[in-house]
C-alpha cells in the first residue's frame, strides 16, 4: 500500500501536479473507519468493485486517530483499532493507497466541496463511495445530497451503501457502529465485538513501556485503544498462546515475563 500525508497533497497541489501512481485516476472512500467493522467492509468492498469496473485505483483518506477522539475528548474510551491494524487490513481488502490526516484546526475548517475538489485535482479522482450517513467538511455541513450534487457538477461517479444493521434479538436491530462497539468492548462483551469486527478484538502494546520482574505490567495511561472493566481476563498472545491477563485501575499485568506485541481477546 503507498501511504500519503496531507504535506504530500499539499506539495502536489503547489506543483499542481498528481503523484504517477493517480495519474491514471483514482476511486475514494474517506473516514475514520476505527474498527474496520462489517459496515466499514461493505463500503470497502463496494468501492474496489466500482474502482475495477472503472479501472481506477481503490484509495482510502482516513486520519491517524479516530475523529471522536477530537470532537468528543471528554467522554471518548479509546480506539478500537490502531492504525497500522486499519492500513493492514485495508490493504487485505483490496485497497492500494491511502492519505493518512492529523485532524487539526486548518483542516477542520476546509468546506467539504473544497475538500473534494482537492482530492479530485490531486488524486484524479473518478469515483467516490461513502456510506449513506457520511458527511464532510466544516461542522460536516456537506451530506449526501451535496456531495451528489458537487459529483455530478465534477463527473465524478458516487455510490452511497446502505447502513449495515446488527439484529440483537428477533424485534431488536442495531447500527453497526465504531461507538457501539467500542461499549461492547467497555462491557467485556467480547463475542458480539468479534462478530461485528468480523475478527477479534486485539489489543497492541508495541508502543508501551514493559516492565517485568515476576509479571509484566503495563501502566493503562500509555494505551490508545478502548480496554475492558477491571477484572481477569484469558487472553492470547499472537501464536495463539494462553496468558491471563489481571486489568486493575491503573494498570495491566501478564502473567509472562517476556515483552508482548499485541494481545487478542
Amino acid at each position: 500500500m503507498i501511504l500519503y500525508s496531507w504535506k504530500d497533497i499539499q506539495n502536489s497541489i503547489s506543483k499542481e501536479e498528481s503523484p504517477l501512481e493517480l495519474l491514471a485516476g483514482s476511486g475514494i472512500t474517506i473516514g475514520s473507519f476505527d474498527g474496520l467493522h462489517l459496515g466499514h467492509r461493505k463500503i470497502i468492498s463496494a468501492l474496489v468493485e466500482m474502482c475495477n469496473k472503472e479501472k481506477v485505483l481503490p484509495g482510502v483518506v482516513t486520519f491517524n486517530r479516530p475523529l471522536p477522539l477530537y470532537k468528543h475528548s471528554s467522554d471518548y474510551a479509546g480506539d478500537i483499532s490502531t492504525l497500522e491494524q486499519r492500513l493492514s487490513i485495508m490493504e487485505d481488502l483490496g485497497i492500494k493507497f491511502a492519505i493518512v490526516l492529523e485532524f487539526t484546526d486548518d483542516i477542520s475548517k476546509i468546506s467539504g466541496h473544497d475538500f473534494l475538489s482537492i482530492l479530485k485535482n490531486v488524486c484524479n479522482l473518478r469515483c467516490l463511495c461513502e456510506g449513506e450517513d457520511f458527511r464532510c467538511g466544516y461542522k460536516g455541513a456537506t451530506d449526501m445530497t451535496a456531495i451528489k450534487y458537487w459529483a455530478e457538477k465534477n463527473n465524478v461517479k458516487t455510490t452511497f451503501v446502505a447502513q449495515v444493521l446488527y439484529n440483537q434479538e428477533k424485534n431488536d436491530s442495531e447500527r453497526i457502529s465504531s461507538s457501539y462497539i467500542r461499549s461492547m468492548i467497555q462491557k467485556g462483551f467480547f463475542s458480539t465485538a468479534t462478530e461485528l469486527l468480523n475478527r477479534p478484538y486485539m489489543l497492541s502494546l508495541k508502543k508501551c513501556t514493559q516492565r517485568s520482574d515476576k509479571n509484566l505490567v503495563i501502566t493503562k495511561s500509555e494505551i490508545d485503544q478502548v480496554l475492558p472493566p477491571a477484572g481477569i481476563y484469558h487472553v492470547k498472545d499472537k501464536n495463539y498462546n494462553s496468558i491471563r491477563l489481571e486489568i486493575t485501575d491503573n494498570e495491566l499485568i501478564f502473567d509472562v515475563q517476556s515483552n508482548l506485541d499485541a494481545v487478542i481477546f
